[in-house]
């Protein structure tokens, strides 16, 4: 079944058309009728930049969180992912708001054992934790996650592929994935080069090689440095 909407009503109360968008799904649901994730994506997109335009993000959060847990509630773990990241989009500069999303929705990309998902979610808490509390075992847990999650998709690419359900977008080329793979390790080296120097040169070792493949200069000299150190037993 066809989901259809009107952006222009959206536009003019974006409030009301939630409401309607809510209660449309809920019937597709409660009738047992297919829901297409890209249009689902696109009119949850639409409502959510009239809310962002007319300045009142936080009904929106208030709104989709709702509904979000109304859809783990309905086994819809697909479609609550997508609610959950199209609001960390919206909320980027808002990290409190967006580590609660993004825990939310790690939780459902590990249930569906979607690498993909779980590797994105992982990497928002990556970035927030870096900030907030840099060498923390939080930190260093959710690299660990971030690092499975990575490694499943460089070793079996078209098998993640085949778990990434999702509306939002399509799956980045391999490339991508080993780049941020090389730097996940090098973060990882970093915190654990003095209570575990064998692992931290481990991984090192392998961001170091990453990186080099794909010359990231950026971060290549950062690797190469941690690595002569451990090497050296300095």
């Amino acid at each position: 079944m066809k989901i259809k909407f009107n952006p222009g009503q959206i536009k003019h109360n974006p409030s009301a058309a939630f409401d309607i968008f809510r209660s449309k799904i809920t019937r597709n649901l409660k009738n047992k009728e297919e829901i297409p994730q890209k249009a689902f994506y696109a009119e949850l997109g639409t409502i959510g930049d009239a809310f962002v335009a007319q300045n009142n993000l936080q009904t929106m959060n208030n709104k989709s969180n709702q509904f979000a847990e109304f859809l783990v509630s309905k086994g819809c773990n697909n479609l609550a992912g997508i609610v959950y990241s199209f609001l960390i989009k919206i909320n980027k500069n808002n990290p409190e708001e967006v580590e609660k999303l993004a825990t939310k929705a790690l939780a459902i990309a590990k249930r569906h054992h979607d690498p993909v998902h779980i590797m994105a979610r992982a990497n928002d808490l990556r970035n927030i934790y870096k900030k907030t509390e840099p060498g923390s075992d939080r930190l260093l847990k959710i690299l660990y996650t971030e690092r499975r999650a990575l490694v499943d998709i460089c070793n079996n690419y078209n098998g993640s592929k085949n778990r990434f359900r999702t509306g939002e977008t399509e799956m980045k080329p391999v490339e991508k994935y080993e780049i941020l793979l090389g730097m996940v390790k090098l973060d990882i080296a970093q915190i654990i080069k003095k209570q575990n120097r064998t692992e931290a040169l481990t991984e090192i070792t392998e961001a170091y090689e990453l990186l080099k493949k794909h010359n990231i200069t950026k971060f290549l000299s950062d690797a190469k440095n941690l690595l002569t150190e451990l090497q050296s037993g300095k």
